[in-house]
């Protein structure tokens, strides 16, 4: 079994501060096996994850990733080798996305005050490989319940992300999976729905930073 965090942020979004070497250190404290990287908008971060993961975990299991923002929302590309554009429609996205063999994740999808498609995801549910059923982040647990509800619904694998935007969120949320240590059967497995979805709520505290670190107040 192996712990992932496939939704995590590095001070390459604007409203996150993490450093890669902070969090290759908790990683290996906390046990996780597998992170992507999954800025706003930008891949910039994953190659200083990648560096001081070879120099501090070599096990760590890592994944390119960028959190698209599009029109209505945002969704989750893991193993693309090129920035996605934002502000494309949904569908737009996905094809480019699969153009490079990439994964796509809906995160957080009715959590109403984090841009979360919604129902919208109706739209690109044959793109759709796992849905993020719950995110430490999002503050009602109604917005989960929702999540879990239309993964179960429409039969999507289901992972857990901690969304973690500052080191202290890291490992609040996880996914355990029945998978062989390499990326392509990791994947495998989550298409598979050989996961299992945990963790607990950040609280308020998270958003309040990320507003302040967005404005650069802190």
């Amino acid at each position: 079994m192996l712990k992932a965090d496939f939704h995590v942020h590095t001070y390459h979004s604007r409203d996150a501060n993490i450093k890669p070497k902070d969090l290759v250190l908790k990683a290996k404290v906390m046990g996780i096996d597998i992170l992507a990287i999954t800025d706003h908008n930008t891949i910039d971060g994953f190659g200083e994850v990648e560096s001081e993961a070879k120099k501090l975990y070599k096990d760590l299991i890592l994944f390119r990733g960028e959190e698209i923002r599009v029109k209505g929302g945002e969704i989750i590309a893991l193993g693309i080798s090129k920035e996605i554009p934002k502000k494309l429609s949904p569908m737009e996205a996905c094809k480019l996305v699969r153009e490079q063999g990439g994964f796509i994740i809906l995160p957080h999808p009715f959590d109403r005050f984090r841009k979360g498609l919604g129902n919208s995801s109706l739209k690109i549910l044959n793109y759709i490989d796992a849905v993020e059923v719950f995110n430490s982040r999002t503050m009602f647990s109604s917005f989960n319940k929702k999540n879990l509800s239309f993964a179960q619904k429409n039969n999507i694998p289901m992972i857990a992300s901690s969304d973690a935007h500052f080191l202290e969120e890291f490992g609040n949320a996880w996914t355990v999976i029945d998978s062989a240590r390499n990326r392509n059967d990791i994947l495998k497995a989550v298409r598979e729905g050989k996961t299992k979805a945990d963790g607990k709520c950040s609280g308020i505290k998270p958003h309040l930073k990320t507003s302040l670190r967005r404005y650069r107040i802190i």
